[in-house]
C-alpha cells in the first residue's frame, strides 16, 4: 500500500471521516479522489489546497508523501546529499550545474551531446535548464555519454524540484 494512502487513511480514520465524504467535502467526485489516491492520475493543486486543511497537514508533508511513493530511498537520499553538498546561486539549477561540468570534464558541448544523441539542441539546452522537463528517454539518452547512472540524472531532477523538508521528510517515509 502506497504511504499516501496509508496516511490519509490513518488521518480519515481519526477523524471518522470516509474518502466518500472527503471527496464530497472537498467538492471532488469520489471515483476521481480515489484514482489520484491510487496514483492512476497526478494531484491536481487546486484539489491539495482543499485537502490540507482537512488533514491538517502541511505542503511539504502531503509533498513528501506523494515524493516517497515516487522515488525510491536512493534516488532521494542522493538529491539530499546534492542539495546539501553543491553550492549554487539562487537561479542555479543542480541539473545544469552537473551536466555542464561533466560536458567541460569531457570537453563536450551541449551541442555535441545533441548530436550524439540525436536530439535538437535547442530542445536539450531547455531541458537542461530546467524551461521544460527533462525527458526519460533524453535522460536514458545522456546518462552513458555523461557516464553516470539514469537514477543520478533523476536524483539532480529531484533535488532541484523539491526543498530540503520535504525530500528529509519523504526519506523518513520509507525508512519507517
Amino acid at each position: 500500500m502506497s504511504i499516501i494512502i496509508k496516511k490519509v487513511d490513518a488521518i480519515l480514520s481519526n477523524k471518522k471521516i470516509s474518502k466518500y465524504q472527503l471527496a464530497k467535502l472537498i467538492n471532488y467526485h469520489p471515483s476521481s479522489l480515489y484514482n489520484i489516491l491510487d496514483k492512476k492520475s497526478p494531484f491536481p493543486k487546486h484539489i491539495i489546497k482543499k485537502l490540507l486543511p482537512i488533514l491538517e497537514v502541511t505542503r511539504d508533508e502531503f509533498d513528501s508523501w506523494i515524493i516517497a511513493d515516487i522515488y525510491s530511498k536512493e534516488i532521494l537520499e542522493l538529491a539530499l546529499k546534492h542539495k546539501t553538498e553543491i553550492k549554487k546561486k539562487k537561479k542555479e539549477l543542480i541539473l545544469t550545474i552537473k551536466v555542464d561540468s561533466i560536458l567541460k570534464e569531457k570537453n563536450m558541448s551541449r551541442t555535441a551531446l545533441s548530436k550524439l544523441i540525436n536530439y535538437s539542441q535547442s530542445g536539450l539546452n531547455r531541458m537542461i535548464t530546467g524551461k521544460i522537463s527533462l525527458s526519460d528517454k533524453v535522460r536514458c539518452n545522456i546518462a552513458p555519454i555523461l557516464e553516470v547512472a539514469k537514477e543520478e540524472i533523476l536524483s539532480w531532477i529531484v533535488a532541484d524540484k523539491y526543498s530540503t523538508e520535504v525530500i528529509k521528510l519523504a526519506i523518513n517515509h520509507l525508512i519507517f
